[in-house]
C-alpha cells in the first residue's frame, strides 16, 4: 500500500467531497480509513466495489459448479441429443 491510499478519519470527515471526488476521476480505486493510526474501514470507488461484487459471485459461481461436479452421476444425465429431441421445435 502507498502512502496515499491512507486517509484519517478526520481529514476525510474534512474534505469529503474532494475525496469522494478523487475516487470518481480514478485517482484511487481504494483508501483506508485509519482512526488513530489504526486501519478502520476502506472506501471504494464504485467500479472497485462493482468489479471486487463481479469478482465475488463469479467464485461463488466456480464454486458451486465444482461441488457439483464432484457429485455428478453420469448415469444419471441426459445426453444432449436426447434433449434436443424432447425439447427443440
Amino acid at each position: 500500500m502507498r502512502a496515499q491510499d491512507f486517509i484519517s478519519a478526520t481529514t476525510l470527515s474534512k474534505k469529503t467531497s474532494f475525496t469522494l471526488e478523487a475516487l470518481e476521476r480514478g485517482e484511487a480505486e481504494e483508501l483506508i480509513i485509519l482512526k488513530n493510526n489504526e486501519p478502520r474501514a476502506v472506501l471504494l470507488s464504485m467500479a472497485a466495489y462493482e468489479s471486487m461484487r463481479e469478482e465475488i459471485e463469479d467464485l461463488r459461481l466456480a464454486s458451486l459448479a465444482m461441488a457439483r461436479l464432484e457429485s455428478f452421476d453420469r448415469d444419471k444425465a441426459v445426453p444432449h441429443d436426447r434433449m434436443m429431441e424432447k425439447f427443440a421445435p
